[in-house]
């Protein structure tokens, strides 16, 4: 089974929270909370809005210190960041994740849970953002590498490539989004197809 991850959309919209705690009663495992141009007001009132339930299922991508606030465990490293802050130690209390971009960087991701890698496919929700991958392309592991999460152009109809391709997982922005009419409807069938 393939873990099946949801990145938040990038600007905050009306329904989302609704929404996220709808992925979250169908079976979302995971949600990361990413949005780059909002305030830590904005994230608490974002978390606030989540069933406290889901909590340690979000993974915040910016203030990290709310975590203390609503029992939050998860914890995500930009690449920026990661490079900054590459000799400090992870702390054992929480799940980290980071993302990578080219296949030779997974060596410098030992230390967290999982890493994003992408975009596998060209981009549904940032234009332009072309994929870093040859077709026919399969995913091989080290032994110390943590998890590898596909990112980048995945609907439903690419879940079956990805299998193919050996990642641990795939992660949904844009085909979640972009209609967030069928948000829900997208996300069980693309849950279903990770499960088989």
């Amino acid at each position: 089974m393939m873990e099946l991850i949801v990145i938040a959309k990038p600007a905050i919209f009306k329904e989302e929270i609704d929404l996220v705690n709808q992925l979250f009663e169908a079976g979302l495992q995971v949600f990361h909370l990413r949005k780059e141009n909002a305030c830590e007001a904005d994230y608490r009132k974002i978390i606030e809005g989540i069933s406290s339930e889901y909590h340690p299922q979000i993974a915040l991508h910016h203030f990290h210190v709310l975590a203390n606030d609503y029992n939050i465990h998860r914890i995500h490293h930009t690449e920026s960041f990661r490079k900054e802050r590459n000799h400090e130690a992870l702390s054992e209390n929480n799940i980290y994740s980071t993302s990578i971009h080219h296949l030779t960087a997974m060596e410098q991701v030992g230390q967290y849970d999982y890493s994003f890698f992408g975009p596998v496919f060209n981009s549904l929700s940032k234009p332009g953002y072309k994929s870093m991958i040859p077709s026919h392309f399969r995913l091989e592991k080290h032994q110390a590498a943590p998890k590898i999460i596909a990112l980048g152009g995945i609907g439903l109809t690419e879940i079956d490539q990805v299998k193919e391709m050996n990642f641990d997982g795939i992660a949904l922005l844009g085909s979640i989004w972009n209609d967030p009419s069928q948000a829900i409807t997208t996300f069980k069938k693309a849950l279903v197809k990770c499960e088989v």
